[in-house]
């Protein structure tokens, strides 16, 4: 097969998000992260395809259909996503009381004054950290590494969550009814906050998810717009992606400091590994459909098991399944140290390919794009609403659920460790949605209680002159 066919692989995945967008616009604009790291498997596929060297593997890339069968596969995700999206935003279209929004608007200023001074705090964490260990960009330490060795729990929640704070500061920038000092304080806080995470050496896709995160709510309320003035986008969108290429390089040719050759062999030395594990299962093949029931019981086990890591590891799960029964010490190295969860893109692809066979991994990546639907669907519900405290919630379900698909490990959403969290957050929300319920019907039979005394109020007769 011509390398070529690989370019055609990347138009079609061009065409697959627009035509998502068209269908959809307002859950292709809120699964932006994932297609995001769907682009970045499908860069790494092209350059697999045209002989891209995979240092960890041990192998070297040749032309193949590994990416036109990703697009497959990403097809069908996206139809979930729309399956389990569309109804729940059409419903809210729908509504026809407005009581929720009505009541938190009274509290926009209090609750973006939070947010904002929480996001302050967590920069400031992060600053202080990064000066007594040193910033693993200016330090030159692997950003990984500092993670598994040196975080402490604060500034590792900070840095595995910013998709939930981006996108908290971009919901009080264009959702919440506040005055334009604070819109223009959260897009400066925005803004520190990728600086300081760009010390802690977040790069290239990272940094896009979080923009697109952040420009979220926007996007969401002007999807419209969005459409008619689509090319206006897509050039603000590649002078983002230019920017976040500069840093990446930047980063990679130690301040540009090394010659192109040295810098392009460790830029695409981390950029192949987005793809490289659906290269080595769908070169190795499977069958059409098949079950792979030691493989499933064991993921079954893990969702009950608080060391889950290190169970990964010991029983082949997530990417560990490829590292130990194929890959070099190099692979294994890696994910030990990386702690198996930021190295590898298009895991669950993979791992779906070795569990269910080709069929099977259709009819996942089906359930899975409707999973995400779904937590799509509450971002929606959340902007509706104008409810930062669902934003957050939403935001969260969200990232973690996007970590579980992308890493193949389940139990980062569904181990009952998880659930509880999860259980937490639906009984806040029903909480809040009764009381917000109550107060609504309060204030409306005052006003209809207020109206009906005026009216039972006969007035005075007028004297005679």
């Amino acid at each position: 097969m011509h390398p070529a066919w690989s370019l055609v692989a990347i138009g079609n995945y061009i065409w697959l998000c627009t035509l998502f967008f068209r269908i959809e616009p307002r859950s292709a604009i809120l699964a932006l992260p994932f297609l995001i790291n769907s682009a970045s498997s499908m860069v790494a596929l092209v350059m697999i395809e045209y002989g891209a060297e995979m240092f960890e593997l041990g192998l070297v890339g040749r032309p193949g259909p590994w990416s036109n069968e990703l697009n497959f596969y990403n097809l069908l995700f996206f139809a979930g996503i729309i399956i389990a999206a569309h109804p729940f935003l059409r419903a809210l279209d729908s509504r026809t009381s407005p009581s929720i929004p009505l009541v938190l608007d009274r509290f926009a200023v209090l609750l973006a004054g939070i947010v904002l001074t929480l996001v302050t705090l967590i920069t400031l964490a992060l600053i202080v950290r990064g000066l007594q260990l040193g910033f693993p960009l200016l330090a030159g330490t692997d950003r990984f590494a500092f993670r598994r060795f040196s975080a402490d729990k604060v500034t590792l929640y900070a840095l595995n969550l910013k998709f939930v704070l981006a996108y908290a500061l971009g919901f009080v920038t264009f959702i919440l009814p506040t005055n334009r000092y604070i819109r223009k304080l959260a897009i400066l806080s925005f803004t520190a906050l990728m600086a300081v995470y760009f010390l802690f050496g977040d790069k290239f896709f990272t940094q896009l998810g979080a923009l697109s995160a952040f420009s979220a709510p926007y996007l969401y309320n002007n999807y419209s717009s969005v459409r008619r003035r689509l090319w206006t986008y897509v050039v603000a969108a590649a002078l983002a992606l230019t920017g976040v290429m500069l840093v990446t390089t930047y980063i990679y040719s130690k301040g540009f400091t090394e010659t192109s050759a040295a810098t392009t062999k460790r830029l695409s030395g981390r950029i192949v590994g987005q793809g490289e594990l659906w290269f080595l299962q769908s070169s190795i093949g499977a069958a059409p459909l098949s079950w792979n029931s030691t493989a499933i019981a064991r993921y079954g086990s893990s969702l009950g098991i608080k060391n889950v890591d290190l169970y990964a590891v010991q029983n082949s799960l997530g990417a560990h399944y490829f590292s130990n029964r194929y890959a070099p010490d190099y692979l294994r190295a890696s994910l030990h140290k990386n702690a198996g969860s930021v190295t590898y893109t298009a895991v669950t692809e993979a791992m779906g390919l070795a569990l269910f066979g080709w069929i099977g991994l259709g009819v996942m990546m089906l359930a899975l794009g409707g999973l995400l639907g779904l937590a799509c669907a509450y971002i929606g519900y959340a902007i509706e609403n104008r409810s930062i405290l669902s934003g957050f919630f939403a935001a969260y379900i969200y990232n973690q659920l996007r970590n579980s698909i992308v890493q193949a490990t389940p139990w980062v959403i569904g181990s009952i460790y998880s659930l509880r969290w999860l259980a937490l957050i639906l009984i806040i929300e029903l909480g809040l949605l009764v009381l917000v319920r109550g107060s609504s019907q309060s204030g409306f039979r005052h006003g209809r209680n207020t109206a009906r005394f005026a009216r039972s109020i006969k007035p005075a007769p007028e004297p005679a002159v």
